[in-house]
């Protein structure tokens, strides 16, 4: 996908696929108060073809950074478990469970859980 046409939109996408808060990226790009900047921004965010854009240009620091370190998602993980058992080794817990924990949100273990609601309600009438 090639910049968005507007300048002021594409600066913005920029902006937060270095993940600059949207209504921060908002604010800088647009002569606004901050109560504005806090319903706009996000709004510019997910509109369709800033989104991709974000979305594209995430990928593409992701991907540099990953030539730049060597750093698949996989190294990671694997440098992270050594980090925790390291951290275990010399009973530094607070660093250990960091890095557990850090493995978990890479994993997906911190992924939010679909709950659906099939709508229905019950009304519960007690007498007293």
């Amino acid at each position: 996908m090639p910049a968005l046409k507007n300048l002021k939109h594409e600066a913005f996408a920029q902006a937060v696929a270095l993940n600059t808060p949207a209504a921060k990226a908002y604010r800088d790009g647009w002569n606004c108060t901050p109560e504005s900047a806090e319903t706009a921004g996000p709004r510019l965010a997910n509109r369709v073809e800033v989104m991709s854009r974000i979305e594209e240009l995430r990928a593409k620091v992701a991907e540099k950074a990953d030539r730049k370190f060597d750093m698949s998602k996989d190294k990671w993980l694997e440098r992270l478990a050594r980090i925790a058992a390291s951290a275990e080794e010399v009973a530094d817990f607070s660093a250990a469970t960091g890095a557990l924990r850090e493995i978990g949100k890479g994993a997906g273990h911190y992924a939010p859980e679909k709950v659906e609601h099939s709508g229905a309600t019950e009304i519960v009438i007690r007498k007293l």
